[in-house]
């Protein structure tokens, strides 16, 4: 296969002819160098190189003359002239935005906000998708709290608000999260008010019903197909799997952790490993839920408490926002509600051209490092009302640089202090380090009142002390599930000869008793995402109790293996000889495809974590080719990006593709 990077793309050309524009070249000599630029990467990385440095000497700080002085207690950095920079109280109330490409310096600036914050006594939340803040537990008084140890149940409204109103709000927030629209979003609600008042939660209650309950009660709604609600149905059902799948032990809980209390401490939720539609809910459902609380108990005065993230568009997509059909996403809403309640925001991306115009207006501060893209270099520019010799001057600005503005004052070039963290601790050194005080922390386990039972037609009295007492069709079933693990339910049911009433009804038993959770495999293609089984710790427990062999999948989930086995059988029917988790000493390779002299190594990125070491891995192993298996753009777009700062280009033996070419 063709490796598809050694021509640079359009939009690199046009980054080149801007610093052609900018440095003043001849036009026949500037169309030459970008005819020579698009045939040849190493050329065109040669030009850029050059005529960057020739630019720098075009622009100066100079154009910012003279610099306003911004003085405040949280000092951020000194302008060219040495003098310090920072925001007040009020100021930093008002939000935050920080901009830059991956290596521009922005987790070093929140290291030292967190730092400062620690000694003005200011507690704040941090919501961590790349576990790059836990090292400062070394030095911090923090609570680090990993995916894997949180117990957060969404279901449970913030004390004072009624659920009637909170099942209302939450309906929006996870709609939005999670890509429904609103006859969905009408359908959900309606389920979680059938919910509550099986649990009755009107009335004082101690325990809730959680996303568990919530996915049986929609699994048990009898619709037929001809019904408008039933496509309604499907995407909730699809939707809840989501998130109590992998991922599901955050929302295995009744109640959770008090988040009330939390708010009083310097905390980190690590949100590395989740998939994306349960990170962004967790994100979006806690922002939600501190906003209410605070409202309730009307806890309005200056600033109180900072929250900050970067990724921001994980939350404020200016996509979802441009989707009449989804309404207006009420996560922009909040952005200019919750500093009245002394709750400032500060958060970063790297694209901001894919924020939602709502966040760029509602930060009163917004902070521009190095941006690569000449999209988002016009979009920053368009926000901060920037003239063109202004604009060429962020261009010449290196790591630990930036732009700074407040919304009444003119921008002030800046430079940030660095930050020296050891990066040793590792997920089993915090999650140790943190057992005993998250051992503190009260929650509940579920628990299901007779009233919910009784209403899905499955009683106490059925069950035994310690393994579900499971029906002989519903047996069947489970057991195919380790017998062929990637059958689609409607092939599922004939190879285990029943029809499809008598495999649902058993599938709903499995999904209720807690022994199976149901996930729907995204293929990138509408219409063709088929919806696999996989066992719970429980399912595996009964199955090992009645004498099945139950194979050991580790922390391999039923998508990422799902895709092993289609790219393995993709290769396979070309004539190669393949193997699924392929062992190279202590590490493995998703698929390894050989044929004759020519070895492949492919690897299933359903997110950018832990893939640039991947890579290496298959690299190091010399094989011929390594290929990236991607679901989605955006997570091939961060890879690339975190490939090339780590090995300064991409590999011609690596190649990315969408996971479609494998189907």
């Amino acid at each position: 296969m063709a490796d598809r990077d050694d021509t640079p793309r359009p939009r690199e050309v046009d980054q080149l002819q801007e610093l052609l524009d900018r440095v003043g070249e001849d036009e026949d000599r500037k169309d030459r160098l970008l005819q020579i630029a698009a045939l040849d990467r190493e050329t065109y990385t040669d030009l850029m190189d050059l005529y960057q440095r020739q630019a720098a000497q075009v622009v100066s700080k100079d154009v910012f003359y003279p610099y306003e002085a911004i003085p405040g207690t949280f000092r951020i950095g000194t302008d060219p002239d040495g003098q310090p920079i920072g925001l007040t109280h009020d100021q930093l109330n008002e939000h935050l935005l920080l901009v830059g490409m991956t290596g521009s310096g922005k987790t070093t600036f929140f290291y030292n906000l967190m730092d400062t914050c620690a000694a003005m006594d200011l507690p704040y939340m941090v919501f961590d998708f790349k576990n790059d803040y836990r090292h400062l537990a070394a030095e911090q008084d923090l609570l680090v709290i990993n995916w894997r140890d949180f117990k957060f149940n969404p279901l449970q409204p913030p004390p004072g608000v009624q659920p009637g109103k909170w099942g209302e709000i939450l309906a929006d927030t996870f709609a939005h999260a999670t890509d429904l629209l609103i006859g969905s979003e009408s359908y959900f609600l309606e389920q979680l008010r059938l919910l509550y008042s099986l649990y009755d939660a009107d009335t004082a209650t101690e325990h809730w019903p959680s996303v568990f309950e919530l996915r049986d009660l929609v699994a048990a709604d009898e619709i037929t197909k001809a019904s408008p609600k039933f496509k309604y149905k499907e995407r909730v059902a699809s939707r809840l799997s989501m998130m109590t799948g992998f991922s599901g032990d955050i929302f295995d809980c009744s109640t959770g952790y008090p988040l009330a209390d939390l708010l009083e401490r310097n905390v980190i939720f690590e949100l590395k490993e989740p998939n994306q539609y349960v990170t962004n809910f967790v994100v979006e459902a806690l922002l939600t839920w501190i906003f209410y609380y605070r409202d309730a108990h009307s806890q309005r005065q200056e600033l109180r408490h900072l929250i900050m993230f970067d990724e921001a568009k994980r939350v404020f997509d200016v996509n979802r926002g441009r989707q009449p059909a989804s309404g207006y996403p009420p996560i922009d809403d909040l952005v200019g509600k919750v500093r009245e309640f002394g709750e400032g925001l500060i958060v970063g991306d790297h694209e901001p051209s894919k924020l939602t115009d709502s966040l760029k207006a509602n930060t009163n501060a917004k902070l521009w490092l190095t941006l690569g893209s000449g999209t988002d270099i016009t979009e920053m520019a368009r926000t901060f009302g920037l003239e063109r010799d202004e604009t060429d001057f962020t261009r010449t600005m290196e790591k630990g640089e930036a732009l700074f503005k407040l919304a009444d004052r003119e921008p002030v070039p800046i430079h940030l202090p660095d930050y020296t963290v050891e990066k040793t601790l590792t997920e089993a050194d915090i999650r140790a380090r943190m057992e005993n005080e998250l051992a503190a922390l009260e929650s509940q386990a579920r628990s299901r009142p007779d009233r919910f039972t009784e209403y899905l037609g499955i009683h106490e009295e059925d069950r035994t002390d310690d393994t579900a007492a499971v029906g002989e069709v519903a047996e069947t079933l489970l057991a195919s599930v380790i017998e062929a693990p990637f059958l689609s339910m409607a092939k599922r049911y004939d190879a285990i000869d029943v029809d499809s009433k008598k495999g649902t009804q058993a599938k709903n038993e499995l999904l209720t008793l807690g022994l199976v959770r149901e996930v729907e495999v995204a293929t990138g293609t509408p219409g063709r995402n088929p919806k696999l089984l996989e066992l719970t710790a429980e399912g595996r427990t009964v199955l090992e109790d009645r004498d099945y062999d139950v194979e050991d999948t580790g922390r391999r989930g039923i998508e990422h293996r799902y895709w092993q086995q289609q790219i393995a059988d993709y290769y396979a029917d070309r004539g190669f000889t393949t193997e699924t988790e392929f062992s190279i000493g202590t590490q493995r390779i998703d698929v390894y495809a050989v044929q004759g002299n020519e070895a492949v190594a492919i690897e299933v990125a359903r997110s950018p974590e832990h893939e640039v070491d991947n890579i290496k891995k298959c690299l190091d192993y010399d094989v011929n080719q390594v290929q990236v298996a991607y679901l989605e753009e955006h997570v091939k777009d961060r890879i690339e990006s975190a490939v090339r700062e780590d090995l300064g280009h991409i590999p011609g033996r690596v190649e990315f593709m969408p996971v479609s070419s494998f189907t």
